[in-house]
């Protein structure tokens, strides 16, 4: 028995059939050059089995011979050790830059220094205080003092207010993330069950990798996650949040857990300032993406809201004791209310007398008087725990170290920020190298491609022009 007159029809059949899936494999690699998670795919060419298969059995030919080429395998390109790499650095950005915006709005709600800043407030207060001692008997500067001292209230009200406010922004910001996060953990679980079925049915699940790609990408901008190929090795992932004792595993094979939300304080006050890990530890584990970014902005806005409280208890103390005893200020949850609405009840020396300016004087020299206040500050580079400082300097030198702390953390913050913005392009780019779609690449593939279905072609019209010229010779 001799080989088939039609073999080499189907060998030259092999070559169309496989060009015309790498075509394709290349147009979809084109169409989904800027999908998100979408790792360009790979046409792994296979030689089909030689005839005969087994050398010695079959027709008598001279030798094995191939049968043409077979499309063996589409695959992704991707480097796990890139992609791990780039995850962490875009958590570590979305961190920084989440902080920086934070304290920005931190930055404007002191708005220091402009004219309605606390500190302007305060020079104003002592001021005044300076016009009454020049005249002590003098009830139209009186009431300046005592408008004055409303101000700096109000003024300090006002910012205690917003920080309040942010902060309570702050927190309904990171249960959305949190709530977010866990949307991404139960489609990751759905995922991981998808993947299974389609490796056990012997295919390569392509596009359900590439979802699962863009999803371990967003969980990890909002939070660090580790993970690590799930106990069946079929190609899902099990994700844990955070790290440490509190760290949660929100994915295990196909099944979901998860992680817990921040429960919204019922009220705020400075007196008692409501931080997220307190309410919910877990919060303490996570130490990148936009969750942590905000989660250390809170406790920013804590620690100033505290500091305000002390600088205003001990400030009040500071004016009444400079006024004998006179109850002028009174600072109770976190408001500084002014104890005298009359001129005629505020006393400007010990005498009672109308000329008596002892009490004005020891006002004038407060505001050069020093004293010393702990000072509760973030420091980016321990972490972002905060740590306690003693101040000591005069209420615009207190005020100012208020003010400079949360300067120099966001000056601190934005350089970091800068580093891992330049880290998280490096990590991108070399990612990309790998799983990015170059669409010059892709183009010359087509016309390899393309060349390579017109030589099959061509093959098989030569292959029917021989046939013909054998059919027309054996026809009587």
């Amino acid at each position: 028995m001799g080989v088939s007159t039609f073999m080499p029809l189907y060998v030259g059949l092999s070559g169309l059939e496989s060009m015309q899936q790498a075509e394709s494999v290349v147009g979809n690699n084109i169409d989904n050059a800027s999908t998100p998670g979408y790792a360009q795919e790979q046409v792994n060419f296979v030689e089909n089995e030689p005839f005969p298969a087994v050398p010695g059995s079959g027709p008598a030919v001279a030798g094995q011979f191939g049968q043409g080429v077979a499309v063996g395998s589409v695959t992704r390109q991707d480097d796990p050790y890139y992609d791990e790499q780039d995850r962490q650095n875009q958590g570590t950005y979305q961190m920084y830059s989440t902080h920086s915006s934070v304290l920005t709005q931190i930055q404007g709600i002191l708005n220091e220094p402009s004219s309605t800043s606390v500190q302007n407030a305060v020079d104003q207060f002592f001021s005044a205080w300076q016009e009454l001692s020049n005249n002590p008997s003098d009830d139209a500067a009186k009431q300046a003092v005592i408008t004055q001292g409303q101000v700096v209230g109000q003024t300090f009200q006002v910012v205690t207010q917003q920080l309040q406010q942010l902060q309570s922004n702050l927190t309904g910001v990171v249960n959305g993330q949190l709530a977010q996060l866990n949307q991404y953990a139960q489609q990751l679980a759905g995922l991981n069950k998808q993947i299974t079925q389609v490796k056990q049915s012997g295919e390569n699940p392509n596009q359900l990798l590439d979802e699962q790609s863009n999803i371990l990408d967003k969980m990890s901008q909002l939070a660090d996650i580790t993970y690590t190929p799930d106990s069946a090795g079929d190609g899902g992932v099990d994700v844990t949040v955070g790290s440490g004792s509190n760290a949660v595993q929100v994915v295990k094979d196909d099944t979901y857990s998860p992680f817990p939300n921040a429960t919204t304080a019922s009220s705020l006050s400075t007196s008692t300032p409501v931080s997220l890990s307190s309410l919910q530890p877990q919060l303490s584990s996570i130490t990148s993406g936009q969750i942590a970014g905000n989660v250390q902005g809170y406790d920013d806005a804590s620690n100033l809201l505290s500091n305000i409280g002390s600088f205003l208890s001990n400030f009040a103390s500071q004016v009444n004791g400079a006024l004998g005893g006179q109850s002028f200020f009174s600072y109770s949850g976190g408001v500084l209310s002014v104890g005298i609405t009359s001129p005629s009840a505020l006393q400007t020396g010990p005498s009672g007398n109308a000329g008596d300016n002892t009490y004005a004087v020891a006002m004038v020299n407060l505001q050069t008087t020093s004293w010393t206040i702990n000072w509760n500050y973030s420091q980016q580079a321990n972490g972002g725990s905060s740590v306690s400082q003693s101040v000591t300097g005069t209420p615009d030198q207190q005020l100012a170290a208020m003010v400079s702390g949360v300067g120099t953390e966001a000056s601190g913050v934005t350089f970091s920020e800068n580093t891992a913005n330049a880290l998280q392009e490096q990590s991108s780019q070399l990612r990309q190298s790998v799983s990015g779609v170059s669409l010059d690449e892709q183009a010359s593939y087509m016309v390899e491609f393309q060349n390579a279905y017109a030589a099959a072609a061509k093959y098989i019209t030569t292959f029917q022009s021989m046939m013909q010229s054998l059919l027309n010779m054996v026809q009587p």
